[in-house]
Parts: C-alpha cells; sequence; structure tokens
C-alpha cells in the first residue's frame, strides 16, 4: 500500500518491500539491548493445522527471537505433552508452552479469583496468563503477540511489526494489511467496524478518541507489539474486545505520538470465522457484539452521555453507512477482479444490526461492561509472589514432558 498518507495515528505503509533483508539487521542489532518475546494464544487444535507448524518453523530461524510463548487453551495433559514437545522439537529452550488448565497453574488462577473477578475464559484470559509468565520470567523486554492460524507468515510478517518498537522508538505498535484470495475477506472489520465508528462520530459529533479507534486500518488485527514495562500495567478484555479493548488502553497510557500502525504484509489470511448460532454465543456475531459493547463503555467512562433514543439513532445510522460502504468494497472487487455478493454482504450488514441490539441490551444490563482482567502489576500487590509461582507452576509443568 504505497502512500504517504497520515491523518491520526503514525503510519508505516509497505512501500518497499525488497529492503526488509537489511531492515532485519538493524533489527537484530538492537534486539541485544532489548530482548525479543513473541505470544501466541491457541488452541491444541491449532497444532493440528498447518499454519503453526509453519510458524514454529519461522520462529526457529530468526535469531533476533529469544522467547516464544505459546499459551495452550482448553487441552487436556495429553495434548499439553504432544504440544509441548512439539514446541520443544522445533524452539529448543526458547519455546515454552503455558498450559492453562494445568491443575497447578489453575490452583493459581483459583486464588486470583479469590481477590479479584476475572470474567469468562477465552482469547484474552489466555494471553494474560502467558504474559504473566512472560513478566514473571523476565527475560524479555518487548513482546509482539500474533495469532496462531496466520497462513501468510513469515520472517518480514513478524519484524516488520516489531521494527517500530525495537528500533524506530515508538511504544506500541499495531499491524495491518489487506485480507483477500479470491474474494474480499474481514467482514467484522469492513462491515461492521468501520461504517460503526463512522456512525458513532456522525451522531456524537467531534472525540478524540473515535477519531484515534477510527484511524486503524485493519483495527481487529491481532498483531500488535509493545514493552513488557507498558503492559503489567495494562488491563486485558477477556472477550472479544481484546483488540479494541487494547486499543483503547494504549490510548489511555500513551501519546498518540508514540503509537503507530505499520503494514506488515501485502496479503493475510487465516482460517475465517462463521456466523455463529442466533443466540449471539459465538462466531462473528458475538465478536461484534463484544466490539460494540466495548465502545458503548470506552465511551460513556469518557463522560458521553448515551441515553435511550441514542441507540435508536445509532442503529439506523450504522445501517445507513453500512450500506454505502458494500457498495464501494462492489466497486473495489469488480476493480481488482474479485467475487461479490451484494446479497450476503447486505444481509451481513443487516445481521450485525441485530448484533448492535444485542450489545445495547447487555450494556444496559451491566453498564460497566465485564471485568477486565486485572493488570500484574496490581496483582504483585494483592497477591506478594504471584509471578513467581506462575513461573514455577509452568516450568513443573515443562518438567514432566521432560523439559526443564
Amino acid at each position: 500500500m504505497g502512500d504517504f498518507w497520515q491523518n491520526y495515528v503514525p503510519t508505516l505503509p509497505l512501500i518497499r518491500p525488497d529492503v526488509w533483508p537489511q531492515l532485519e539487521g538493524r533489527l537484530t542489532a538492537a534486539a541485544r539491548r532489548k530482548p525479543v518475546g513473541v505470544l501466541i494464544p491457541c488452541l491444541y487444535s491449532d497444532f493440528q493445522a498447518p499454519a503453526m507448524a509453519h510458524i514454529l518453523e519461522v520462529l526457529a530461524g530468526i535469531p533476533y527471537v529469544k522467547k516464544v510463548y505459546i499459551s495452550l487453551d482448553r487441552a487436556d495433559a495429553a495434548e499439553f505433552e504432544t504440544a509441548a514437545r512439539t514446541v520443544a522439537d522445533v524452539l529448543g529452550s526458547r519455546g515454552v508452552v503455558v498450559w492453562n488448565d494445568s491443575p497447578r497453574l489453575q490452583a493459581h488462577i483459583q486464588a486470583i479469583e479469590a481477590v479479584l473477578p476475572l470474567g469468562p475464559r477465552g482469547k484474552g484470559r489466555a494471553v494474560w496468563t502467558a504474559l504473566g509468565y512472560a513478566l514473571g520470567e523476565g527475560q524479555v523486554a518487548v513482546l509482539a503477540f500474533h495469532d496462531a492460524d496466520v497462513l501468510t507468515y513469515d520472517r518480514a510478517f513478524l519484524g516488520r511489526l516489531l521494527y517500530p518498537v525495537v528500533v524506530l522508538g515508538f511504544q506500541f505498535a499495531k499491524g495491518f494489511y489487506v485480507r483477500y484470495r479470491d474474494q474480499l475477506y474481514g467482514r467484522v472489520a469492513r462491515l461492521f467496524y468501520f461504517p460503526f465508528v463512522r456512525a458513532l462520530k456522525q451522531i456524537l459529533g467531534p472525540l478524540d478518541f473515535l477519531e484515534y479507534m477510527g484511524d486503524f486500518r485493519y483495527p481487529l488485527a491481532g498483531e500488535m507489539a509493545t514493552f513488557t514495562s507498558i503492559l503489567r500495567d495494562t488491563p486485558i478484555p477477556a472477550d472479544w474486545g481484546i483488540e479494541v479493548g487494547l486499543l483503547a488502553e494504549a490510548y489511555r497510557l500513551l501519546n498518540v505520538r508514540n503509537i503507530c500502525q505499520v503494514e506488515i504484509t501485502d496479503r493475510y489470511d487465516h482460517k475465517h470465522q462463521t456466523t455463529g448460532p442466533p443466540d449471539f454465543s459465538g462466531g462473528l456475531t458475538r465478536m461484534v457484539v463484544d466490539i460494540a459493547r466495548a465502545f458503548f463503555v470506552e465511551v460513556a467512562s469518557r463522560g458521553v452521555v448515551l441515553p435511550a433514543d441514542f441507540f435508536q439513532t445509532l442503529r439506523l445510522t450504522f445501517i445507513a453507512r453500512a450500506r454505502e460502504y458494500s457498495t464501494i468494497y462492489g466497486a473495489m472487487s469488480e476493480w481488482c477482479d474479485l467475487t461479490y455478493n451484494l446479497h450476503e454482504e447486505r444481509s451481513m450488514i443487516e445481521l450485525f444490526g441485530q448484533c448492535i441490539d444485542r450489545a445495547v441490551q447487555e450494556f444496559q444490563g451491566q453498564p460497566t461492561g465485564l471485568p477486565r482482567l486485572p493488570t500484574w502489576h496490581r496483582l504483585e500487590s494483592a497477591l506478594t509472589g504471584i509471578l513467581d509461582a506462575l513461573v514455577e507452576a509452568v516450568q513443573a509443568d515443562l518438567q514432566t514432558v521432560g523439559r526443564g
């Protein structure tokens, strides 16, 4: 995406992909002073897919990555042992599998829950738990996050995400890219997030926070990098609103000029989510509900009153803006010789409108939103030695599969 466009969030587009080898040399040198770790939340099923095997092989060949933390969720003992051996065979001592269902680890989680609520289990909890281990281990200064299902993963993908933080002096970097194959993907970003934020701006008027959130080119990307010192004080959302929540926390903690978005690849592909069941309990619809509710909480927490008639106006405005966007995406698809189905796109918009209604119900029932996972800084104060205990539990689990 070779352009110079800048608006609110500093943006680093991929103008010259060919210069990556020399940039990687600079990154490798800088990482000697700022050790780098990578955190990947996953399920055991990811270890049975080709994407994860490829990601591990790529990471094994990157010299500046000191540690790789795999947060394994909803796995039994046999599955943990298989995953741990797989990671050890490829990454050696650089790879650590944090088994979230470990009885040892769960004992500490229950101790934490006795003091502070953690909310539902999900991707956010998996990230948070492995983050606690990484902070307790204390071996990395910069941590990159990405998912386990990236089919287009390569050395430059990770390196471009890290470069702004490790080399250029930014404190937080968010990855962006375009998602397509034979058609445009990224339905939640294209048909919900962008028109939803635009509708909020249209109704509420100028708000720096919305200007910031609306300027990200792929705000729902799971790829980001920042310093562990910042993450120690960052409350992480437990639900599908994790990406929105982390962007909001970066806005709260940092100056926008120290936050950037960076184009990390010219095309991205991963496994695609289903729309989900009609009760909004999973899939894309659950994601949209959680994102909308997260926005309501964030906007209200900044002193904006959200009366009942606001929500009716929001739904109607969203539908109008989303239909405009779908027309543009139809033209874009024809321009790029991609398949496009107007009926399917408009049906998805109508479904997302129902998701807004559900998000309103949940927000009005619980205006503060689901509890954010407590910061590890706070937990260190509430439970002395909790990070050390977490490290000991993970290391004890790994020893059961022949690793110290």
